[in-house]
This record gives structure tokens, C-alpha cells and sequence, in this order.
């Protein structure tokens, strides 16, 4: 499949996301604009008395001030166990968006490391605009003024020897 079918693939699943996005939230404001108009005064009285008796007939007072001491201290750390495990989630889901945004971010520094070595990219062209005397309008230039063009530094040009590499890394 062809690249620029990809981003039309991808752009045609973008539109129909916000479509079904804005469907969403439409559903879920006559949702709740209908369930806020149902609540009548009489319905809430009743809710309230049916609840009422309902909790009355469980006796659950009762039922938990009957509890060991041992079994609360249970359900306390059962609780504690689950808020770190939520916690725990969390952490990992933040550490796998992180990882995905490294790999994107590796995969553009290599495009642009290839195109610069190439020579093909929009860096090389202004520079070509440069040396011709053409003034290069970049964003955040003022008109008029050319952007200097910029050194090559030779320390760069190749892989530094084994021995040297951690000092000077560690040295900057």
C-alpha cells in the first residue's frame, strides 16, 4: 500500500473518530437533560422511602459493628493492597506512553539524520538559498535578514575513539 493512501486511510478513521465523538457527547447531554427532567419531586420522595426501608430491613449497623477487630484490619489492607495496585497501573500506563513517545521521538531524529546526511532536506535547501545570496525567510526571522550559515563542527564527523567517548560525554 502506498504512503499517501495510508494518511488518507488515516485521516478518513481521524474524521469519522470526531464524528462519532460529537454523536457521544449528544447522546450523553439528552441523557442526562432527561434523567435530570425524570427526577419529579414525587419520584424523589419515593426513592427516598423505598431506600430508607430497604436499609432499615438489612440492618447493616448492625452487621459491621459485629465485625472482629482482626477482619477490619483485613478489609484495611485489602483496600490499601488495591489502591497500590490501581496506582501501580497507572505508573505502568504512564511508563508505556513514555516509551512510545521515546520511540517516536528516535524515529524522527533518525529522518532527520538521514535527510541531512542526504543533503535532501529543508535545512540543506536554505543553506543551498543562502550561498546563492537569496534571503531565507524562516519562521520567527524578520524579513530581510539572512539566517548565518552555520559551521559544521568537526568533532562530529565521526564516532569518538572507545576510551574518549565517556569522558568527553561526561565532561559537557
Amino acid at each position: 500500500m502506498r504512503f499517501k493512501d495510508l494518511v488518507q486511510r488515516v485521516e478518513d478513521n481521524e474524521r469519522l473518530l470526531e464524528l462519532q465523538r460529537s454523536h457521544a457527547g449528544a447522546s450523553w447531554r439528552g441523557l442526562r437533560s432527561s434523567w435530570r427532567e425524570g427526577w419529579t419531586p414525587t419520584r424523589i420522595l419515593l426513592a427516598g422511602l423505598l431506600s430508607g426501608f430497604l436499609v432499615g430491613r438489612a440492618r447493616p449497623v448492625r452487621r459491621i459493628a459485629g465485625l472482629p477487630s482482626t477482619r477490619w484490619v483485613q478489609i484495611a489492607t485489602s483496600l490499601w493492597s488495591l489502591g497500590a495496585s490501581f496506582r501501580a497501573k497507572d505508573a505502568a500506563n504512564t511508563a508505556e506512553a513514555a516509551a512510545d513517545d521515546a520511540a517516536v521521538a528516535s524515529e524522527v531524529a533518525a529522518d532527520t539524520a538521514e535527510a541531512a546526511a542526504t543533503g535532501t532536506g529543508p535545512r540543506a535547501a536554505s543553506t543551498a538559498d543562502l550561498a546563492s545570496g537569496a534571503v531565507a525567510s524562516a519562521p520567527g526571522h524578520p524579513p530581510g535578514v539572512p539566517e548565518a550559515p552555520r559551521r559544521v563542527d568537526p568533532q562530529w564527523d565521526s564516532e569518538p575513539r572507545p576510551a574518549e567517548a565517556a569522558t568527553e560525554l561526561s565532561e559537557r
